[in-house]
């Protein structure tokens, strides 16, 4: 598919590092986030309604995580992924988490042209990229207002995983993310949630297969 010759031409680039240059720094927004296993996700759903959540909607995910030709996303706490949502492409970078009882990381996403993520893959394969894993899960959406303040809680039913709830807010700034912390974890003790998470999807799928190889 990928003719990977080499070609006559020669093309110089002036070295540019765009994650990492002091401007790019601190710009790209943050994910703080909060995973939980659910046991009754009925109960969930009633405590939900006690907080007065609004039901935004009902989505189907389908992840596709790549593998860097190069650098190994496990070692350095990165995810590059494609996700289709009810059919719409989407793809999100996912940066290194920073310590803490939650997960805060940067991210990035960008939407797709409908109908072409099997382009996309074509050109990650051309560039060397390999796909890792796929996660699929049906997801419910609420959102909560907190003292001004608003969440998003979801029901996820991950296929071969099980039922989780996710508590997040995207912020701008490590000072927000700290309030956004503090936030998310008052809410999940609201909702009767304990026990955080900290493995994504993926790793969590991942060690699955490897215990049961």
């Amino acid at each position: 598919m990928c003719d990977r010759r080499e070609r006559s031409h020669t093309f110089q680039f002036e070295p540019v590092s765009i994650c990492k240059s002091e401007e790019a720094v601190g710009r790209e927004p943050l994910e703080a986030e909060c995973k939980f296993r659910v046991e009754n996700a009925a109960h969930l759903e009633a405590k939900l309604l006690g907080v007065h959540a609004k039901f935004v909607g009902r989505e189907h995910h389908c992840d596709t995580y790549l593998r860097h030709p190069a650098r190994d996303f496990r070692t350095t706490d990165e995810a590059l992924r494609i996700r289709e949502i009810d059919g719409r492409p989407h793809v999100t970078y996912k940066g290194p988490r920073q310590p803490g009882p939650i997960k805060i990381r940067p991210e990035i996403e960008l939407p797709l042209v409908p109908d072409t993520s099997t382009e996309w893959f074509q050109i990650w394969e051309c560039l060397g990229f390999q796909i890792a894993a796929k996660v699929e899960k049906h997801r419910d959406i609420y959102q909560v207002e907190q003292e001004g303040r608003l969440l998003t809680v979801t029901i996820d039913r991950v296929d071969n995983l099980g039922v989780f709830a996710e508590i997040e807010r995207v912020v701008g700034s490590s000072e927000e993310a700290e309030m956004a912390q503090r936030d998310i974890l008052a809410l999940a003790e609201l909702l009767g949630l304990h026990g955080v998470e900290r493995r994504s999807y993926l790793g969590l799928l991942l060690e699955k297969s490897t215990d049961e190889a």
